[in-house]
């Protein structure tokens, strides 16, 4: 095989882009849904998700007991086309943590969830 050249530059992960650090509006509106998810306040997790999604994000919402969890953790996220995957895992003293995952994107300044999906119970390469 030919040298490549200056085997320090060619060896190893090579990084695509820098890491763009997500707004503080889309954090918000995660923290928003989660403390949501938390109080059992259905109402405001219907306002941040748009009808083709609603059931989806319901499934999600029937799954978490009101007021069980004390906090959460965002334990994951990825950025494609300015849609952020959060990767959320709810936590409490005496009940299992709940994980799962979902997407916010923006529309006229407002993030709203675009996809939802329990991981609770799932083996893969976002519930490890």
């Amino acid at each position: 095989m030919p040298d490549l050249g200056e085997r320090g530059n060619v060896m190893g992960p090579q990084p695509i882009a820098s890491i763009v650090q997500p707004p503080a509006e889309m954090l918000a509106a995660a923290e928003h849904l989660l403390n949501a998810l938390i109080r059992g306040d259905r109402a405001t997790v219907e306002a941040m998700t748009p009808p083709h999604v609603r059931d989806e994000m319901m499934l999600v919402a029937k799954e978490i007991p009101p007021n069980k969890y004390d906090r959460f953790d965002l334990i994951g996220r990825a950025r494609v086309a300015k849609h952020y995957f959060l990767k959320a895992q709810l936590v409490g003293a005496n009940v299992e943590p709940f994980m799962f995952q979902f997407r916010l994107g923006e529309t006229d300044g407002k993030w709203t969830v675009r996809e939802a999906l329990n991981l609770t119970g799932r083996r893969s390469a976002w519930s490890r």
